[in-house]
């Protein structure tokens, strides 16, 4: 069984904080390693997926499981699977 995806994986397969905020700067987006850092905690923002997506083998889907996973909140799939 393949381990849970999460935010850190994402961030590692774009390239690392690094590279994440270099696409993000090239996107035009501003933003801080600050910012990307506390993403393991919060979530990657919506608005920032179609930097990051791009960059990872990932898709819409598994950041948003990535997000549940960081914001501690189940997504429904894990709900079913646990009733």
């Amino acid at each position: 069984m393949e381990a849970e995806i999460n935010v850190t994986k994402i961030i590692k397969e774009a390239g690392g904080v690094a590279a994440v905020e270099r696409a993000c700067l090239d996107a035009g987006v501003v933003i801080t390693r600050d910012a990307i850092y506390k993403w393991r905690l919060t979530g990657i923002p919506d608005r920032h997926w179609r930097v990051l997506i791009p960059l990872t083998q990932y898709g819409p889907k598994e950041f948003y499981r990535a997000n549940c996973v960081a914001r501690a909140t189940p997504y429904p799939e894990a709900q079913e699977a646990a009733e």
